[in-house]
């Protein structure tokens, strides 16, 4: 099924990045031949793994060349998306930008700035504010059946294996070298709040430390490798690699190669092989955050790692009614006794098979529609909201880190 009408022309894009995050957006073309085309791909390894007419090694090699294109998607590794933003915008191109901006504030702000300067069009990867799920959330709310936000509870019930192989072993384990679980996890949760409440967040404060994935638990005798480790003790671990990546199939899907030779030389010789109490990770595996939002709604997210299930929970508290969201389905109750009428928006209606609920395509497919729109004020608008959760995620790190003192937005 189309996402959404045909349109003048069919719009060209570049991505940087064949990741996971990568081939999601570029399916969308697949999908869609019509709509969008991936006219090159810079990878160092998976560039083939995105059908394309033009590959590079480096993605300073394509911004180079300037390929005819409307779009650079930008699915990088975190500290990888600052310099090539600036220079795709530079070169009048719109973005596609996976999220974060960048792993500064300091750097998000200065990209967002240059694409208000080149009236570009920025669209960072916050997927879920594209599916039925959270947009019917939102219709909700706008619609003003249930009043006011008063206060939202929210729980991120992160998984404990994605937490083991993302925030532990993988990618973003540590700060220093991509960002913090703040802003590369909850930006999502940040964004939708923000989106839902529709007013500036004012004051911020934050908790949260390494419970387990600490080198004083490691299980005495238990080696630095699970391939290495003793049979009595691998067998017994919550987070075995070789459980995680070879017995199981639940995160097979983030990688390119799912051979099994490619999971035995995943778990032997890479990072995702290491015991999690030996890891170069420094960021929470549990934090919470506190928001007061201007006009006095309050919000308290709760990152937890140690779940079963990778999972959003909600309970919105309005002046006339209330939302109870379990991730899948919704219970909405006005306090007067009538039926809610507000439904999925049209636009979100469509099922497609990507990930996030169809988030993934209903993103690109927004894009589209505005660049076909081509509405300065439209696109000035969603290029600077973009920043919103990812300011709430840096004040929120900054407050975790001196202690939970609350930090003042203005």
């Amino acid at each position: 099924m189309r996402i959404f009408s045909a349109r003048p022309r069919k719009y060209k894009a570049i991505v940087l990045g064949a990741g996971y995050r990568g081939r999601a957006y570029a399916d969308y073309a697949k999908a869609h031949p019509g709509e969008l085309e991936i006219v090159g791909v810079a990878d160092p390894e998976n560039a083939r793994s995105i059908p394309a007419p033009r590959y590079w090694k480096d993605w300073r090699e394509c911004l180079a060349d300037r390929p005819e294109a409307d779009i650079v998607m930008i699915t990088m590794p975190d500290s990888l998306h600052y310099e090539p933003a600036l220079l795709a915008l530079e070169a009048g191109y719109h973005l596609l930008l996976e999220k974060p901006i960048s792993p500064t504030e300091e750097q998000c702000r200065e990209v967002i700035a240059k694409a208000l300067e080149k009236k570009r069009l920025v669209i960072v990867g916050h997927v879920l504010r594209y599916t039925p799920y959270f947009g019917h959330i939102k219709a909700i709310l706008d619609s003003g059946e249930i009043g006011e936000v008063v206060s939202i509870a929210h729980q991120e019930s992160a998984g404990f294996f994605k937490v083991a192989h993302s925030y532990c072993r993988g990618n973003w384990a540590n700060s220093k070298k991509s960002s913090p679980i703040i802003i590369a996890k909850c930006s999502h949760d940040f964004d939708l709040f923000a989106w839902w409440i529709g007013k500036p967040c004012r004051k911020v404060n934050s908790f949260g430390s390494i419970k387990v994935f600490r080198p004083e638990n490691k299980p005495a005798g238990a080696a630095t490798r699970c391939s290495e480790c003793p049979a009595h003790i691998e067998r017994n671990c919550i987070w075995s690699a070789i459980k995680m990546y070879i017995k199981y199939d639940n995160l097979k899907y983030l990688f390119a190669d799912r051979s099994p030779e490619a999971m035995e030389r995943l778990v032997r010789e890479t990072e995702y092989g290491k015991c999690v109490y030996n890891c170069d990770n420094d960021v929470p595996d549990h934090q919470t955050v506190n928001m007061e939002f201007e006009g006095g709604a309050t919000v308290c997210h709760v990152m937890a790692g140690f779940t079963e299930r990778n999972v959003r929970t909600t309970r919105i508290s309005c002046t006339r009614g209330e939302i109870v969201g379990n991730g899948k389905t919704l219970h909405i109750c006005r306090f007067d006794g009538n039926d809610v009428e507000t439904g999925v928006p049209l636009v979100l209606r469509v099922s497609n098979p990507s990930r996030h609920g169809g988030g993934d395509f209903n993103l690109v497919a927004a894009m589209l529609r505005m660049l076909s729109r081509d509405n300065p004020q439209e696109i000035a608008q969603v290029t600077a909201q973009a920043l919103e959760s990812h300011v709430i995620a840096f004040a929120a790190e900054r407050s975790r880190l001196e202690g939970g003192r609350t930090i003042e937005l203005h």
